[in-house]
């Protein structure tokens, strides 16, 4: 469903190289988000090309931009915002029992059928790019986007400006990879500065908050998926399913579950385009306030030292005013030690692994199965990269 086979879509049509996409889909690999995301952020494709192959591709169409711009408050009205978080639902537009809706996957039966029933409505369906998309639930539904999604979304409009002041005639991909940054990579470009930071955490922490306490009064709750299954509590079982998890966050908690094996508390983060941002944690409150970790990696930090230097921590917690407060926020001030280690790909630091092990002293066994957790985890990701470039070319030749 949705963007599977736009990869080969797109090269079949000439629209970009093999070498283009493989870029994108390394990079969708281990930072996430859907392929049209990472050709845009790589600097490949703009916004409205990618929305004109979504709509190409799918055969939905695009919503009208007035639609986008300035959705109907009775179509919102109409969709629980828990629903419309969880699955990226926009409303967009009320005509008559027709409720009209913006989805990362038009072609998702399941989901329409939710919608129908939750509405009592028909619904017709549009397709909208994943930045747009996500932008447009933030401004209209208050649906906080991930601070990635707010760092491209950022540079993309500082080329806007930037054309609009100062005419360039150089190519567009060339701009766009310019002002992204692509060149730079793990070289600490500033994408975000501290006033921004605190702003955006305080934003996150608010939208935590407020999520935290349900659907608004009178909605009908999604009905919840099957929980998943359990993980297996033994580290070879868990090794092979990290040897072969389907994608980045299946292979993020179950390596949370093997560090766990060997500490109290672990922590996932990603390094990109500047930042450290959580991904996965579990242990003490980390599971609940991973999700708020945001330091630039040009900022006097334990976490940005590491992210950008490839070189692990171990020791007490850092007295730094940044580290404090991140140690404070995620409940682990008072931890005797701490661990940060670098999972690399290809010579550069995508992920930092964080440990402790509460008021003990972190086991020298324990590092030392950790560092092996680090690896493996950069072999899944090879693995996955290899598997999503094979599998997304496949249809280019058939």
């Amino acid at each position: 469903m949705g963007e599977f086979g736009l990869g080969a879509y797109l090269v079949k049509r000439g629209v970009i190289s093999r070498e283009r996409l493989g870029e994108a889909l390394q990079a969708q690999v281990v930072y996430g988000g859907r392929l049209g995301t990472n050709l845009v952020e790589v600097g490949v494709l703009d916004l409205d090309q990618i929305a004109e192959c979504l709509s190409a591709k799918s055969g939905f169409p695009l919503p009208p931009k007035e639609w986008v711009e300035a959705p109907d408050p009775k179509a919102i009205a109409l969709v629980p915002c828990e629903l419309a978080e969880r699955h990226s639902v926009l409303p967009l537009h009320l005509d008559g029992r027709s409720l009209h809706v913006a989805l990362l996957d038009p072609d998702d039966a399941r989901l329409v059928g939710t919608l129908t029933r939750a509405t009592n409505r028909n619904v017709q369906v549009y397709v909208l790019p994943e930045l747009r998309l996500l932008y447009a639930l933030e401004r209209h539904l208050g649906i906080a986007r991930p601070v990635r999604f707010v760092n491209v979304a950022k540079k993309l409009e500082r080329v806007r400006r930037q054309a609009a002041v100062e005419p360039d005639d150089r190519p567009e991909e060339v701009r766009l990879r310019e002002a992204l940054g692509i060149e730079a990579l793990g070289q600490g470009e500033d994408l975000i500065d501290e006033s921004s930071f605190a702003e955006l955490h305080q934003r996150l922490v608010l939208a935590r908050e407020q999520a935290a306490g349900g659907p608004a009064s009178g909605a009908e709750p999604e009905p919840v998926d099957a929980a998943p299954t359990e993980l297996p509590r033994d580290a070879a079982s868990l090794e092979a399913l990290l040897a072969a998890a389907p994608d980045r966050d299946d292979a993020g908690r179950v390596a949370i579950a093997l560090a766990r094996l060997h500490v109290p508390a672990a922590a996932l983060l990603i390094v990109h385009r500047g930042m450290v941002m959580g991904l996965f944690g579990a242990g003490g409150e980390l599971e609940h306030h991973i999700g708020a970790v945001l330091v630039p990696i040009d900022a006097d930090s334990v976490l940005a030292h590491t992210a950008t230097s490839g070189e692990p921590y171990l020791g007490a917690p850092p007295q730094g005013a940044l580290d404090v407060r991140v140690l404070r926020a995620l409940g682990r001030a008072e931890v005797r030690e701490i661990a940060v280690l670098p999972i690399a790909v290809r010579r550069r630091v995508v992920n930092l692994l964080y440990a402790d092990a509460g008021p003990q002293r972190l086991a020298e066994t324990a590092l030392g199965a950790l560092h092996a957790l680090t690896l493996c985890v950069a072999r899944s990701y090879e693995r996955l990269i290899l598997a999503r470039k094979q599998q997304a070319l496949s249809g280019v030749d058939a």
